[in-house]
């Protein structure tokens, strides 16, 4: 496995992490919130699992309005998969469970990693909900 491969695994894991802290926490002390944002390519687009396309901003919002709204909630990913590597992109695919109060819901999903910076930027994403 490629170094590219390896990182891009790792920013998988490293960004639902975060998120999950958002989504359990209220009011972060820490600079979660910032660092999440840092992951995202100021040109980020993510398609949600309804079929929203959401820009920077959008997801910059929607992440405020679900901040400590999801308290309990553990997000898991698995079966990273890199379809694609450029020289500077990566294009890996992955399951993500979020487990809440007994309910788990499954999705697959589908990440553009930016490599042109030092740091891996998610350029898009998209959200596929398992039946």
């Amino acid at each position: 496995m490629t170094v590219l491969a390896q990182e891009a695994k790792h920013s998988v894991v490293v960004l639902h992490q975060l998120i999950e802290r958002i989504f359990n926490n209220t009011a972060t002390a820490d600079d979660s919130f910032h660092l999440l944002l840092s992951h995202f390519h100021p040109d980020f687009c993510m398609v949600t699992p309804q079929g929203r396309q959401l820009n920077l901003n959008e997801t910059e919002a929607l992440f405020l309005q679900l901040q400590g709204q999801r308290e309990g909630m553990r997000i898991a990913t698995s079966e990273h998969v890199v379809i694609s590597e450029q020289e500077n992109e990566v294009i890996i695919q992955y399951r993500e469970l979020q487990m809440m109060n007994g309910q788990n819901q499954s999705r697959i999903s589908l990440a553009i990693l930016d490599y042109s910076t030092s740091i891996p930027r998610w350029r898009y994403l998209q959200e596929t909900l398992v039946a």
